[in-house]
């Protein structure tokens, strides 16, 4: 049985791995001419926005916000944009807020880019790496 499973695993594995491409960032060129936009005067205030609408308590959120930065995020390979790149202007922030129970659950971080004037939450492209700053 135990040759049957491994033999299994030596002729699937490659198959299995064969759908786990990587995603080519952009280039120093792409990066160089995209256009970054402006960073919005109000942003803090948009988040907020953006954020209360999902928080059992909006009024009591507890936010600490990163000083900005251009930057892209790459949205990965199975989202709708195929891998889609972004740029604009990356917020990164801390939230604490309360649960359903009166208590705060301790500070989580968000990661927000404003591009072409929209607010996207990006925080999902962060935990996989996939928020970078504009290098030069």
């Amino acid at each position: 049985m135990r040759k049957i499973l491994f033999a299994a695993t030596l002729i699937f594995s490659p198959l299995i791995l064969s759908g786990c491409t990587t995603l080519q960032p952009p280039t120093q060129a792409e990066m160089a001419s995209a256009n970054y936009g402006e960073l919005p005067v109000n942003y803090e205030e948009q988040i907020k926005n953006a954020m209360n609408t999902s928080l059992k308590d909006p009024y009591t959120a507890q936010y600490r916000f990163l000083k900005p930065f251009k930057g892209y995020a790459q949205d990965g390979e199975w989202a709708q944009s195929k891998g889609g790149v972004k740029y604009g202007w990356i917020m990164p922030f801390y939230l604490n807020a309360k649960n359903s129970y009166g208590g705060y659950i301790g500070e989580k971080r968000y990661v927000f880019i404003f591009s072409n004037g929209v607010l996207y939450d990006t925080t999902m492209n962060d935990m996989f790496n996939r928020v970078q700053p504009l290098t030069h």
